[in-house]
């Protein structure tokens, strides 16, 4: 069987068509993203007069008119995997410091495009004989996950194991360590530990088993990012931005622990690559989600030889 994963691709639009073409470009079986599925920002579309807009975007002040020049506005924002909110210039001031309201609309218009979304797969890949994996990590809000335990086509492997074809297994683990940002599924490493105790629990054979752990095990080389101030700002050196690693102890101590026949990981962006812990291979694929670019593994297994092969690949 041949396996495609990918993770964190935050809401991109061009990214979720690009996974969905994945089985015929690959010629895969199985499709996977890690999680990290919705997006971080919402971008305030306003209709300044009459079929008039503006909207700063990616750090310029963007105008378009009704038509073809606002639809390639909206579809530039929603491909960087933001949410652009049409809106009128009362109701967008009528917003301003009430932050509940604020995280109302941003869940709103998050499930929204996720429930777009599952009707994609469903309507493309239903009914090909595909399966579809996907899970919620650390930064999506777990309606996510309710979302898209009612689909037909897509499996939720997340705090589960997964049978797969050939006598394989995968398990998954969308929470993480604690980060900055105080994200829905942050947790200790100890409590991050238990959970990935208790799936492993369910493995018929670790050794036969890809452990799908979204943070990446500790100083693993998957998980090198740019050490952060008291301000939350990269610390920059005369070389570029300090790189430190902020992977999970418990991801580290399950893989060595376990022995799995693969682990996969994601939510440090700049991390892509395979390595090798305690006699697993790892991988992170790695996200380049905002500018609508795909980074993945490729994952050949054999029934009587087990992992054949891994192979990063951008799209």
């Amino acid at each position: 069987m041949r396996m495609y994963f990918c993770t964190d691709i935050h809401g991109s639009e061009r990214c979720w068509k690009k996974f969905l073409a994945t089985p015929k470009h690959y010629e895969c079986d199985t499709i996977v993203i890690g999680g990290d599925i919705t997006g971080k920002f919402i971008v305030p579309v306003i209709e300044t007069k009459r079929g008039k807009y503006k909207a700063r975007f990616a750090g310029i002040e963007r105008k378009a008119s009704s038509g073809a020049q606002l639809d390639n506005l909206l579809a530039m924002i929603g491909d960087a995997g933001e949410y652009a909110w049409l809106t009128t210039p009362d109701e967008f001031e009528s917003y301003a410091g009430d932050q509940d309201r604020i995280d109302d609309l941003f869940r709103t218009l998050i499930l929204k495009r996720v429930e777009r979304w599952i009707d994609m797969a469903e309507d493309r890949l239903g009914g090909t004989g595909v399966r579809v994996l996907i899970s919620g990590a650390n930064d999506d809000y777990f309606d996510v996950d309710d979302m898209l335990s009612r689909s037909s086509v897509i499996e939720d492997p997340n705090g589960t194991v997964i049978d797969l074809d050939g006598g394989f297994q995968m398990m998954g683990m969308g929470y993480g360590n604690i980060t900055p940002w105080a994200c829905p599924r942050d947790v200790s490493e100890e409590d991050l530990g238990r959970r990935i105790d208790e799936v492993m629990a369910k493995a018929v054979d670790p050794g036969k088993t890809i452990m799908s752990l979204h943070v990446p095990p500790y100083a693993s080389g998957l998980d090198y990012a740019p050490k952060l101030d008291e301000d939350l700002r990269a610390v920059v050196t005369s070389g570029g931005p300090q790189m430190v690693p902020v992977g999970s102890t418990a991801t580290r101590d399950a893989i060595a622990t376990y022995q799995p026949m693969l682990g996969l990981h994601g939510h440090i962006h700049e991390s892509r690559g395979v390595r090798e812990l305690a006699g697993v291979p790892i991988g992170n694929p790695g996200s380049e989600y905002s500018e609508g670019i795909l980074g993945g593994l490729l994952i050949d297994l054999d029934e009587r030889h087990g992992l054949v092969n891994t192979s990063l690949v951008r799209g």
